[in-house]
């Protein structure tokens, strides 16, 4: 019967604290001052990237703005494996599972990982050593497994909507519209032109790895 109780939870809030305290009031605990425990034990130690490291690229989300540009996934795929690293690359959907296959073609040390559920996934996180991600439910489920990493942020907002990990990073966009907050871009100006969407021209594959370099390292 809590659902019959609507609690006044101040917008403007990023997303998790807005739901501790919408708990707090509807359960009736005092709200934590403390950083949020996803309760995810993590016995491996993340291999810092000076070393060879196993890295997750999360590129599936829903709205089509929110995808980062192919062309700049596979500069950082073979950013990653020049570099030594191998490189793993889920997916939840025909499209998802297409899109990895381009990606990771002929990059020895990039994998396509097999369909597998939240469970098996979350297991495999708690394993791996980086991420790089889009805006999307994977990138939070990296962050709170522990993993140094990087989302990436075009149309949506980091402060409502960040990862919150001890070492997960959120990189914005940089844009005049950025953050816009809609699912199809109406931006028409000169900036970005053949990149799609447009604001994501001004995250750039280097500047995307350098930001992993310094969260993960």
């Amino acid at each position: 019967r809590v659902l019959d109780y609507p609690q006044p939870i101040a917008r403007g809030q990023h997303a998790i604290a807005r739901v501790r305290q919408l708990f707090a009031l509807s359960l009736g605990y005092p709200l934590p001052d403390t950083a949020p425990d996803y309760g995810l034990p993590r016995s491996h130690v993340p291999t810092p990237l000076s070393c060879p490291a196993q890295l997750v690229f999360c590129h599936g989300t829903t709205w089509t703005t929110k995808h980062y540009p192919e062309a700049f996934w596979r500069q950082l795929l073979e950013l990653a494996s020049s570099e030594g690293h191998r490189i793993y690359v889920p997916w939840g959907n025909d499209e998802e599972k297409a899109r990895a296959e381009r990606l990771a073609s002929g990059l020895e040390r990039v994998t396509v990982l097999p369909k597998m559920g939240l469970d098996a996934l979350t297991d495999k996180l708690l394993s791996w050593d980086a991420f790089i991600a889009v805006d999307t439910g994977l990138a939070h489920l990296a962050a709170a497994a522990g993993l140094p990493g990087v989302a990436l942020y075009g149309p949506t907002d980091p402060v409502l909507t960040g990862v919150q990990g001890a070492r997960a990073s959120s990189l914005a966009a940089d844009f005049p519209c950025a953050p816009c907050v809609q699912e199809k871009c109406t931006y028409r100006g000169e900036l970005g032109k053949g990149v799609e969407p447009p604001c994501f021209s001004s995250l750039k594959p280097k500047q995307v790895w350098q930001q992993l370099l310094r969260v993960a390292s």
